[in-house]
């Protein structure tokens, strides 16, 4: 049996959308990036643009005018309820009532065809007529896209301007494959637009995967800033100061004075720094180093820190320098008659350089990190100057002569 162009093509064509949707729904299983609401929201896309692409084939193809007339209705009530899926997928707790009121406009409008042809109809051969509101449709979906489009530049690209050209593909897609579907006839029973809506599944499902990894991210990042936070200010610092001050008072007020503003500051640039962005200038961490080391040096006499900065042009992430400094102190120089710290920063060749040594205890840096609180926070502004800001930090140490500890910092825009 001899099989058409037109068929080879049509199978061929079938087989890619199959494929698409079904890889598609494969990722949609496996994503452990999307809730349980939003792939829900997934698979019921999958499921409508599915039926969607059934209903091209077999209804159009092998029914008389009045089934005809239903897979049609259906069709054209279907589109843009895709749409207004991925709308709610973009954010699940948005109102659509106007939306769906506009869907639901749509879908009477076609439903006027079982009793005139004011939206289209079919000649007894099964030939479609456009009737004066027959692009009803095509306007409603290219609404409910452009707000979805622009939606989604709310909602996710904010400050990634790149992030706009997929979407603004799939939308320029979407249009052109309407413009195609009026203009072009083609002999086989699947659309232009068809093809377009598998095809922007998939696109516009990556486009909204790379918002929910970031959204990801952002909740481990600002989970980790409240642990740093709140592990910054222990119960031990906050009572050991405070009766510092106290004792102060009957010693020296004017000097309790000024230790208890420098703790209130402390304290409150701590709590700010939940609500800073990702990376602070420089200058502001060492002012907040500052503050620390006044307070600490008025309890220990002995220790001595010494600062040496050439440069402050950059950024760091949040609370990365104190407990550098903090965990010196703690765990290294108070143990000395004369304890020291010195806190270097320079500009070199490769990018910004800053070394924090002390003549403390030291620790055999070849042992794996145990899980106390010194080694956990030199892990976590390790793993933080390694994400943030793609820099690297060095630990050195021996043990009875003291610690280096070297970051360095690419410039912005390169890379170490």
């Amino acid at each position: 049996m001899k099989i058409s162009s037109d068929t080879i093509l049509l199978i061929m064509l079938d087989c890619v959308l199959v494929t698409q949707l079904f890889g598609l729904w494969i990722a949609v299983m496996m994503d452990e990036y999307i809730s349980v609401k939003r792939r829900r929201l997934m698979l019921l896309i999958i499921g409508v643009v599915s039926l969607l692409l059934l209903q091209e084939h077999i209804f159009d193809n092998f029914l008389d005018v009045i089934p005809h007339k239903i897979a049609a209705v259906a069709g054209y009530s279907l589109r843009p309820v895709v749409i207004i899926l991925f709308m709610k997928l973009q954010k699940p707790e948005r109102s659509m009532k106007v939306s769906w009121g506009i869907v639901a406009f749509n879908a009477v409008v076609h439903m006027t065809t079982f009793f005139s042809d004011i939206c289209f109809d079919y000649t007894p051969d099964g030939q479609y007529i456009r009737g004066p509101l027959g692009y009803t449709s095509f306007i409603v979906s290219g609404i409910l896209l452009l707000v979805a489009v622009v939606g989604g530049f709310k909602e996710f690209a904010v400050d990634r301007k790149g992030d706009y050209v997929l979407p603004l593909f799939v939308f320029v897609l979407i249009v052109f494959s309407v413009a195609a579907d009026i203009v072009i006839k083609i002999s086989i029973p699947l659309s232009f637009l068809m093809v377009a809506m598998v095809s922007s599944c998939v696109l516009y499902y990556i486009y909204l995967h790379m918002a929910f990894i970031r959204e990801h991210e952002q909740e481990i990042e600002d989970g980790q800033r409240v642990r740093i936070m709140i592990s910054q200010i222990q119960p031990h610092f906050l009572f050991n100061t405070l009766a510092t001050v106290r004792a102060l008072y009957k010693k020296d007020s004017e000097l309790a004075d000024d230790t208890l503003e420098k703790f209130g500051i402390y304290l409150r640039q701590n709590m700010d720094s939940l609500d800073k962005p990702s990376l602070i200038p420089f200058g502001d961490e060492l002012n907040h180093t500052r503050l620390y080391a006044d307070i600490e040096k008025i309890r220990f006499p002995s220790i001595d820190i010494r600062y040496d900065i050439e440069d402050e042009d950059f950024k760091i992430p949040a609370l990365t320098i104190q407990p550098l400094v903090e965990n010196a102190i703690r765990h290294g120089v108070r143990i000395r008659e004369h304890g020291l710290i010195e806190l270097e920063v320079r500009k070199k060749r490769y990018g910004h350089m800053i070394v924090i040594r002390d003549n403390g205890k030291g620790f055999d840096t070849n042992a794996p990190m145990s899980g106390e609180r010194s080694h956990i926070g030199l892990r976590n502004v390790m793993e933080r100057i390694e994400t943030m800001c793609q820099g690297d930090m060095k630990i050195e140490s021996k043990i009875d002569e003291g610690t280096i500890i070297t970051i360095r910092i690419p410039y912005e825009g390169e890379v170490l």
